[in-house]
C-alpha cells in the first residue's frame, strides 16, 4: 500500500513509525496492470479532476501528459466550471458526488486534482473518495523523484519533497479534535505530531547542508566551464521539445556517440544537467549542456531546489531554445521559457531559436527571423543547426590556402593547430596548406 494510500493517516500520524513514512515519503504508487479488451497496459487507473472559469486544454494536456509521463492510465476526465472554491473541499458538494460515482464504477486508483490544493482539502478529499487522491504538485514531485538519477539530483529532490510535506505536516492540529487532550494541554496525537514535525525539520535542515555541499562540488565544475577557453552552449527550453534527442545528435555526429544522454517522449524524461565536448564541422569546439525542462506553474520548492542547476544557464555564451514545432501549445511553452530567461535576468545573452519536431508539424505559422527549422532526425538539419552554432560562436568560416618556407616551422605548427587543416603538400621549398579559418 502506498505510504499516501489514505494521506489523512500521514497527517493525522495514527500509523506505526509514521516518520519513516514521511522520510520514504512516495507520493503516488502509479503500480498494476490494467486489461483494455485484450491488450493489458501497466500504470495506474486514473481519473483526472479540475476546476476554472472554462476548460483550459492546455492545463488539461499537460496535467495529461504528467500522468503518462508517471505511467498512470487516465480512464475519465471531469471538470468543475466554476470560481467558487471550497474552503474544505475544493470543489461543490453536488460536483464531488457526482466524481464519486464515476470513481467508483470505473474503479479508479488514484484521483489526480489538476491544479494544488491545501493539505486540509487534500485530507478531506481522501476521506470522501476513500482512496488515494494527489494534487498536480505532488505529481510532478513524484515525477522529479522518479527522473532523478545523480546523487546531486536525488538530493534536490528530496529536499523539494520534504519542504513541501512540512506545511502539510504542520497543518494537521486543524484536524485533530478526536486526538486533543484535555483543555490547556496537549493530546498524544498532538505530542507526537510536534515531535514529528521536529525530526522532519531537522531532516530538512540536514538535506540543505548536505546540498550546499554538493552544490559547492558542481559550482566548481562549472566554473572550470566557464574558465575554460572553450565556449557553453546551453540548450533550454519547455519539457519534452527533444532537447535531449539533439544533444545525442550532435553528438553523434561529432562522432562522440557514447556520451549519449538518456532521451523518451516524456516530460521530465531527464532532469540532471549534462555537459559533453563537441566538435565543430571546420575545427572549432564547444561544451554544449542539457538542462532541465520546463512546464508551466512548476512548484516553488522545485524551482528553489533546482535554482543552481538553472544558474548553470548565465554562464552559457549562447542559449539554444528549443520549442516543438508541432505542439498545439507552442506560444505558451515559448512564453514559459522566456519567463524563465527573464527571471534569471540573462535577456541580453544570445540567444538561437529552434523549432524542432518540424517533420510533425501541420501549421507553424510566422517564425521570428534568424530562427532554425529542424528536425532532430535528418542529418542534415543537425549539420544546419551545428553551422549556425558554429557561426554565433566564432564567426563565418573560409577555405584559405597558405604557404609556409621550412624555415617558418613555427608559423606552420601553430596555423595547423589553430584551423582545420584539409589539406598539407610538402614543395621544394616549402609547405602548402589549405584550411578552414574562421574570421573572429
Amino acid at each position: 500500500m502506498s505510504s499516501l494510500w489514505y494521506i489523512k493517516n500521514i497527517i493525522y500520524l495514527e500509523e506505526a513509525n509514521s516518520y519513516l513514512s514521511l522520510l520514504n515519503w512516495t507520493i503516488v504508487d502509479f503500480c498494476g496492470k490494467i486489461k483494455v479488451g485484450d491488450k493489458v497496459i501497466e500504470g495506474n487507473r486514473i481519473m483526472l479532476i479540475s476546476m476554472g472559469e472554462m476548460e483550459d486544454e492546455f492545463k488539461e494536456k499537460e496535467n495529461l501528459e504528467l500522468i503518462k509521463s508517471a505511467g498512470g492510465f487516465v480512464v475519465s476526465k471531469g471538470f468543475q466550471n466554476s470560481r467558487m472554491i471550497n474552503p474544505k473541499t475544493y470543489f461543490g458538494k453536488g460536483k464531488l458526488d457526482y466524481f464519486k460515482n464515476i470513481a467508483d464504477e470505473l474503479e479508479v486508483d488514484t484521483i489526480v486534482i489538476g491544479e494544488e490544493i491545501s493539505p486540509s482539502q487534500l485530507s478531506n478529499l481522501v476521506s470522501f473518495f476513500d482512496r488515494q487522491v494527489v494534487d498536480r504538485n505532488m505529481l510532478i514531485l513524484e515525477l522529479f523523484r522518479q527522473r532523478a538519477k545523480t546523487s546531486f539530483g536525488k538530493l534536490q529532490v528530496e529536499l523539494a519533497n520534504k519542504e513541501y510535506m512540512y506545511p502539510r505536516l504542520a497543518g494537521a492540529n486543524k484536524n485533530m479534535d478526536r486526538q486533543s487532550g484535555v483543555q490547556g494541554m496537549r493530546g498524544a496525537g498532538e505530542q507526537k505530531l510536534e515531535l514529528d514535525r521536529r525530526r522532519l525539520r531537522a531532516s530538512i535542515d540536514s538535506l540543505k547542508e548536505e546540498l550546499r555541499k554538493q552544490r559547492q562540488v558542481e559550482e566548481t565544475k562549472a566554473k572550470r566551464r566557464k574558465d575554460s577557453i572553450v565556449p557553453i552552449v546551453s540548450l533550454i527550453g519547455y519539457s519534452n521539445t527533444g532537447k535531449s534527442t539533439i544533444m545525442n545528435k550532435i553528438l553523434e555526429y561529432s562522432n562522440k556517440s557514447e556520451g549519449a544522454v538518456y532521451a523518451d517522449d516524456r516530460l521530465f524524461a531527464t532532469l540532471d544537467t549534462s555537459a559533453r565536448l563537441v566538435n565543430l564541422p571546420h575545427g572549432g569546439k564547444f561544451i554544449l549542456t542539457d538542462t532541465v525542462g520546463l512546464i508551466s506553474n512548476l512548484p516553488h520548492q522545485l524551482i528553489e531546489a533546482f535554482s543552481s542547476t538553472l544558474e548553470e544557464i548565465k554562464d552559457a555564451d549562447l542559449l539554444i531554445h528549443v520549442m516543438d514545432a508541432s505542439s498545439d501549445n507552442l506560444i505558451v511553452e515559448k512564453e514559459t521559457t522566456n519567463n524563465l530567461i527573464e527571471e534569471l535576468s540573462i535577456g541580453e545573452k544570445r540567444i538561437l531559436n529552434v523549432f524542432n519536431k518540424v517533420d510533425k508539424a501541420h501549421y507553424l505559422g510566422e517564425v521570428p527571423d534568424e530562427s532554425l527549422i529542424i528536425s532532430a532526425f535528418k542529418d542534415e538539419d543537425i549539420y544546419k543547426l551545428l553551422t549556425k552554432i558554429e557561426e554565433l560562436l566564432y564567426g563565418k568560416v573560409e577555405l584559405i590556402e597558405k604557404f609556409f618556407l621550412y624555415s617558418d616551422y613555427g608559423g606552420l605548427d601553430n596555423f595547423i593547430e589553430d584551423n582545420h587543416v584539409v589539406s598539407v603538400i610538402h614543395e621544394e621549398e616549402g609547405t602548402r596548406v589549405r584550411a578552414y579559418v574562421y574570421e573572429k
